[in-house]
């Protein structure tokens, strides 16, 4: 059990290596840290399952003679009025459930390693739950619980409500780990860009490669001190690219960035189990030429590779696109910040999947909730899950406070009350960062909200018509990659020092750079990963009849 336990705490070091950057030499460091911590000696019971005496389908078995206390951890900040809603949700699920949660938050600084100690010591018993938190990896290798059973017994409504379909998708080695919120939220990957400078100065619209070169040129020669593009090296696209002038290239493909396959590797989406190699294609060396193209023209800095990321730039003008990492809900920011700066400035959005039809909203494991391996309470932990998704009236306390306090609704849209007074906020919108708890019957809008979803609404329709209508199928998949970890991280590496610069641009002779880069990742083990990594999607595809 050691053995295994520690494939967990290893993965979770992966994790931490893998979004700060530190492939290499930070991976040990991290497993040194928990090495002495001792936390790869804790026991750990992988038979785990629903306690005995459970009853029939459909019934709810849970023993709620005792009080049972939870610590559910969640990604982010604590609100200021944590312990006021904390309380007032708490009466209700004892009322409900006869226990109480405890909600514990990561911070935003070094919130991978914190996570991974969560899970590593077991201190928790419900915590949020990602893709991009490697969910299915640590799910396979016993970080988290069962429910397949308990979802029965235990918790019928809540299992009714997210509906199988859902619980599917949560499913790892074909057991189900997790609970999705119901919300349907398209995070569709796109341009964001200064629609008032392409109305003033006569552009194209920029909603392909073609028109997105000749909307930035014009602008540089329309008004040369203009920033254009602010862009930098990845640090948390894993294995897709490297610098991310590169998601613009979404408009030509729907897999290259945040969705998609790795290594080089992809799969179209009408065609997931047909792999194909782009690194040593044709259109990899075209697409680099074009890269080279717009970085001589200087639609970035020719410093980009060392510049740091300045989340602001758009928001301050200084820079009139942003292609890389955003998504519907960061316009709907744009615009309030846009608006809140009184310059006249315009924000408009384009999803890359617009221009190939393929759209789909967020997967089931984007936000999701997870009982931890260890809970001493896994069935009261269950029910109160589907309390706090279920009930109605202890959602809403939930998600945005006490009402009357935190928040109003006017015309079925919430409203926060200390912001409309001026005062400090105290609980924000969603204050407790549960994500993972959305309910999508009953979540109340924001007035931002009615324009994000028309966006939705127009993003489902073209869903609608895929050949997967409206499923997100590359999230799903988690790789496993212990058995070639090293070979990993020198691909990583040197996808740092010879893929970024090509995609940046910033090269004498793009023919030669490509070359050089082929070899070296060759020399790192690329064969290898390549070669497990295919026959785990391949098998992933299989499981789900996506081919």
């Amino acid at each position: 059990m050691k053995k295994r336990f520690f494939g967990v705490l290893m993965s979770l070091v992966l994790i931490v290596g893998m979004f700060t950057g530190c492939a290499g030499s930070g991976s040990k460091s991290a497993a040194d840290q928990l090495d002495q911590q001792g936390v790869a000696d804790i026991p750990v019971n992988n038979d785990q399952k629903t306690p005995a005496g459970a009853a029939a389908e459909g019934t709810n078995s849970a023993d709620l003679s005792e009080r049972v206390d939870l610590v559910f951890y969640v990604m982010g900040d604590a609100p200021k009025d944590e312990e006021l809603v904390e309380a007032t949700l708490n009466e209700k699920l004892i009322e409900k459930c006869n226990a109480t949660v405890d909600m514990q938050f990561s911070t935003w600084t070094e919130f991978q390693q914190k996570y991974a100690n969560e899970i590593t010591s077991q201190g928790a018993d419900l915590i949020y739950i990602a893709n991009w938190l490697n969910y299915g990896l640590l799910a396979s290798q016993g970080a988290f619980v069962e429910l397949d059973d308990m979802l029965n017994t235990v918790a019928p409504e809540l299992k009714a409500m997210v509906g199988e379909n859902m619980l599917n998708m949560c499913k790892v080695d074909g057991k189900t780990y997790a609970v999705p919120n119901t919300w349907a939220e398209y995070v569709s990957n796109g341009l964001k860009y200064r629609e008032d400078l392409r109305v003033k100065y006569n552009l194209p619209v920029p909603d392909s490669l073609e028109n997105l070169e000749a909307y930035l040129a014009g602008i540089k020669a329309n008004d040369p001190s203009q920033g254009l593009l602010t862009v930098t090296t990845e640090e948390s696209q894993g294995f897709k690219t490297a610098f991310d002038a590169a998601w613009v290239l979404n408009f030509k493909y729907p897999w290259v960035n945040a969705n998609g396959l790795d290594y080089g590797l992809t799969a179209n989406y009408d065609t997931p189990s047909d792999v194909y190699d782009y690194w040593f294609s044709t259109d990899f060396e075209d697409d680099m030429k074009m890269l080279k193209r717009w970085a001589d023209q200087g639609f970035w800095s020719k410093s980009a590779l060392s510049d740091t990321n300045n989340s602001d730039a758009y928001k301050n003008g200084l820079c009139v696109a942003e292609v890389a990492g955003q998504n519907p809900n960061k316009q709907i920011t744009a615009i309030a910040d846009f608006t809140n700066a009184g310059e006249g400035w315009q924000s408009a959005y384009i999803a890359y999947g617009e221009k190939h039809n393929v759209i789909y909203p967020g997967h089931a494991t984007q936000n999701g909730t997870a009982i931890v391996r260890g809970c001493k309470n896994p069935e009261r932990a269950l029910l109160v899950l589907q309390a706090l998704l279920c009930d109605d009236e202890i959602n809403s306390i939930m998600q945005y406070g006490i009402k009357g306090v935190h928040y109003t609704v006017e015309n079925g849209i919430y409203k926060n009350l200390q912001e409309e007074k001026g005062e400090t906020v105290t609980f924000p919108y969603e204050g407790f960062n549960t994500w993972n708890l959305r309910n999508g019957a009953t979540k109340l809008p924001q007035a931002t909200d009615v324009e994000l979803q028309k966006m939705f609404d127009k993003y489902a329709e073209i869903g609608a018509k895929t050949k997967f209508p409206n499923v997100n199928i590359y999230d799903g998949f988690s790789e496993n990659y212990e058995s070639y970890s090293a070979e990993r991280s020198a691909v990583s590496n040197v996808m740092r020092q010879y893929l970024a610069p090509l995609e940046a641009g910033l090269v004498d002779d793009v023919d030669a750079a490509i070359a050089e880069f082929r070899t070296k990742v060759k020399e790192a083990g690329l064969d290898k990963c390549r070669e497990e990594y295919k026959k785990q999607w391949l098998d992933y595809c299989n499981e789900y009849n996506y081919k």
